[in-house]
C-alpha cells in the first residue's frame, strides 16, 4: 500500500517535483529547439552544433523515432509530439550532399 495521498502529491507539485522526467527532459529539449528556430529561422539545428551539441544529438533522435513511428515499430515519438515539432516547422527529412546535411 502506499503511503502517497493526494495531499502529499499536491505538497510536492507545488514545490515543482517532476513525476515525468522523459517528458519533462523532451519538452526542455521542445523549448531549446523553439528558441532555436527564433535565432536561426528555422529548426534545421546542423549535426554538429557547437552551442549545443545535446540539442544537435536530441533532433537527430526525434527524426529517428518518427522514423520508427511510421514504420510502426517501436518508438518513443507520439502523434503529440509529432503534432509539437510539425507545429514550430520541424522537418522531418533533410537533404544531404555526401555526408553533409544542408542547412
Amino acid at each position: 500500500m502506499s503511503t502517497m495521498t493526494d495531499q502529499r502529491a499536491k505538497l510536492l507539485e507545488d514545490i515543482g517535483f517532476i513525476w515525468d522526467s522523459h517528458a519533462a527532459a523532451w519538452a526542455e529539449k521542445l523549448h531549446e529547439l523553439k528558441d532555436y528556430a527564433v535565432l536561426k529561422g528555422n529548426c534545421n539545428v546542423p549535426s554538429t552544433y557547437p552551442e549545443n551539441p545535446q540539442l544537435a544529438t536530441w533532433v537527430k533522435c526525434q527524426r529517428r523515432q518518427y522514423k520508427l513511428l511510421r514504420d510502426k515499430r517501436t518508438s518513443n515519438m507520439t502523434v503529440d509530439r509529432v503534432r509539437e515539432l510539425e507545429k514550430i516547422g520541424f522537418a522531418w527529412e533533410v537533404r544531404k550532399s555526401g555526408d553533409r546535411e544542408y542547412r
